[in-house]
């Protein structure tokens, strides 16, 4: 697949949100391209003065923060989209509109919001706005139990994958437990182990939450 600039822009704000930090060769590999193609289209944004590039990763400038909260809201209006009405798999969401959601842009973005009844959220439980404040847990901040769990900010297919086969889906019910090299999530049908360091790609709740978002067997609640 050939990725363009908002694509590195939603990747960059992922793996920002997900982990804290990012840097080109992380890029590189999440959009599968090589790490001088990946530093190519990074700097690219940097001389637009999206992003800045230094020892401590890859940053937004306020500009470029504002920019990518359009193309992360247009991504998940249309990931809703495919997944409510064209019924893509709670897994494969993300990638399906990989090059469907630059098809929807203006007009025809807040159209298609207004007539999905404007949701508050992506199938995967983030935020259609993507700087709402929501409340929410990360795996640092509690103890070994159950909670509920409430989105993943890592859309890559192979993590989703891994969480739906054990039944862990915004708003169901889950445990966690810490070990020393990662932590395990435990859904209705088994555990997923989530390496240290990626803790941030899930945030859970001790409170139940209405995630507002379909599964197959009807909404999550």
């Amino acid at each position: 697949m050939k990725h363009n600039r908002e694509d590195y822009i939603l990747t960059l704000w992922e793996m920002l949100e997900s982990l804290g930090n990012v840097t080109e060769k992380m890029v590189s590999g999440r959009l599968g391209v090589s790490l001088p193609t990946a530093w190519e289209e990074i700097h690219l944004l940097e001389a637009e003065g999206l992003v800045t590039v230094g020892r401590g990763g890859l940053k937004f400038t306020s500009y470029g923060f504002k920019e990518a909260k359009r193309i992360v809201m247009a991504h998940r209006i249309t990931e809703y989209f495919v997944y409510v009405y064209l019924e893509v798999p709670w897994d494969e969401v993300h990638r399906a509109v990989m090059d469907l959601e630059h098809d929807f842009t203006g007009k025809l973005l807040v159209n298609l919001y207004r007539k999905m009844g404007y949701p508050k959220y992506c199938p995967h439980g983030n935020p259609i706005k993507p700087d709402a404040r929501i409340y929410e847990l990360t795996p640092h901040q509690i103890t070994d139990g159950n909670y509920y769990f409430v989105r993943s900010t890592y859309e890559d297919y192979n993590f989703l994958r891994r969480l739906m086969k054990g039944g862990i889906l915004p708003g169901k019910r889950v445990r966690i437990e810490k070990g020393r090299e990662c932590f395990y999530i435990t859904g209705e049908n088994g555990d997923v182990s989530i390496m240290k360091g990626y803790e941030g790609a899930i945030r859970i709740s001790d409170k139940p939450i209405n995630s507002g978002v379909p599964s197959e067997s009807g909404w999550i609640s």
